[in-house]
């Protein structure tokens, strides 16, 4: 009987434990979607102002990690064609990745220089606007991971009440 109770009290706080980390590994796809579209900026910086690429030919170049950012790109190259407002840009880029407004807003802006500018002034202004991101991605990354370790520190605390409730 007490072997009964005792895998209980273990199978219980490792399901509460299970749980708590799926929320955290929620936080830490997000962390992974803006590292890409960070990623691409540079990509998109190097091909664009240093090699004299067209979008096309960056976008068939770039190896996509996912199917969320081969969409957003999608939509970026339709958005820059047909003049859009880069507000419908970053609320596509919310719907898709999830990732914060103040990140998406600061991608979307590329479609409103992009094009429109000389070399040297677009490669600083990529420059610029993957600095703003790279900035807001630590803001984020800090905050989850400060989130992360208290949702560590209560799936056990949880999970071991729930389970003495349990018994």
């Amino acid at each position: 009987m007490i072997w009964i109770k005792v895998t209980l009290f273990i199978s219980t706080v490792f399901i509460v434990k299970y749980i708590f980390s799926l929320i955290n590994s929620y936080g830490d796809k997000k962390v992974e979607r803006m590292k890409e579209l960070i990623h691409f900026t540079h990509f998109l910086r190097v091909y664009s102002c240093e090699m004299k690429m067209s979008i096309e030919e960056i976008y068939l170049k770039y190896n996509f990690q996912s199917s969320q950012m081969k969409t957003v790109v999608n939509e970026w190259m339709k958005s820059l064609e047909n003049k859009k407002s880069s507000q419908d840009l970053a609320d596509f880029i919310r719907e898709i990745m999830h990732t914060p407004e103040e990140f998406n807003l600061h991608f979307a802006e590329i479609i409103d220089y992009y094009g429109t500018t000389y070399s040297d002034i677009l490669d600083k202004k990529l420059s610029f606007t993957a600095g703003e991101m790279e900035r807001v991605l630590k803001e984020f990354s800090l905050v989850h991971n400060e989130k992360k370790t208290l949702y560590n520190r209560i799936s056990f605390l949880a999970g071991c009440l729930a389970a003495i409730i349990m018994i």
